[in-house]
This record gives C-alpha cells, structure tokens and sequence, in this order.
C-alpha cells in the first residue's frame, strides 16, 4: 500500500505550486480546481480509498484551499502595503534634506569667501549622496514581492549616512 500523506502536507503540495520568484502568482480558476482536486484526492488516499464522502471531501478541500490562498493573497497585500510606507518615509526623507540643503546654499551665500568655498564643497559631497539615495529609491519602486525587502537593508544603510552627514555639515557651519 503507497505511503499515505496528510492533510496538511497535501495542502502545502498544492499551495507551493503557485508561487514564482518571490511574487505570488495570480490563481486562475483552473489552477484553483486542480488543487481542490489532488486535496480532495489526498483526503481519500489517506482513508486507503475506503468509505468516507467523496462530495465531502471536494467540499473539505475546497475550503482548506480557499482559506489558504485568501491567506497567501493577505500576505501579499501586507507587503505592499509595507512597502509603500517605506517608500513614503524616504520620499519625505528627501524633502527634508532639500529644504536642509536649501538652508545651507542660503548660508554660503551669505558666508565669507573662505568659509563660502567650504559650504559650496560640502554641499557639492551631500549632492552626490542625495542623489544615490533617490537612485536607490527609484530602484526599490521598480522592485516587486520579496525582491524589494533585500533593497531595503541597503537603502537603509544609505539613509544613515547621508542623515549623519548631513547633520555633520549643518552642525560644523552653525
């Protein structure tokens, strides 16, 4: 007699079909039946084919399945979601630095000669800064599923050091 599997690693067979490369993929109702059908199958399986309700066990399955793509469609709304929030906190990142650098430029401007070079060439450093913070930004909207978290760690790291030197440049010229 073949080895029997259990409901749940029944399930998890079917459930993992569907996703591709860290984005889940969208269930057509074909796809959705055939995996009703090998849970329904497994449930009979592991009943060695012998009594129980065929009917009950579509229903069963069909529910089991339901349940476990609303939830894996849940997941994949929670890391948008998540994603956005992220991507608002370092838009509004980079308008604060540009009002920062637009105090700054004002600065220079008013500054003695000497003094005035040294802001320019700071603010020059923090420009190139800023502009791979928005690269990095601009890259982490085009990333999608689980690809953008590993982006995230990154533009974290580059939010920290422009932050830092920024605060830097401000305090050395107050």
């Amino acid at each position: 007699m073949p080895k029997v599997k259990s409901k749940s690693t029944a399930a998890k067979k079917v459930i993992f079909k569907t996703p591709t490369k860290g984005k889940e993929a969208p269930v057509s109702p074909e796809q959705r039946y055939k995996m009703i059908a090998e849970a329904a199958y497994f449930r009979a399986e592991k009943r060695g084919f012998v009594g129980g309700d065929v009917a009950q066990d579509w229903l069963d399955s069909e529910a089991e399945i339901d349940r476990l793509l609303q939830k894996s469609s849940a997941s994949a709304k929670d890391e948008i979601t998540t994603k956005q929030a992220f991507q608002k906190k370092l838009e509004a990142q980079l308008k604060e630095w540009d009002s920062k650098f637009a105090a700054l430029t004002a600065k220079a401007q008013g500054a003695k000669t000497k003094i005035q070079a040294k802001i320019e060439s700071e603010i020059v450093v923090l420009s190139n800064k800023r502009a791979a913070a928005q690269s990095t930004l601009r890259e982490l909207r085009q990333r999608t599923g689980g690809a953008w978290v590993d982006l995230k760690i990154g533009a974290e790291k580059t939010w920290e050091e422009m932050h830092e030197a920024l605060d830097r440049v401000i305090s050395r010229f107050r």
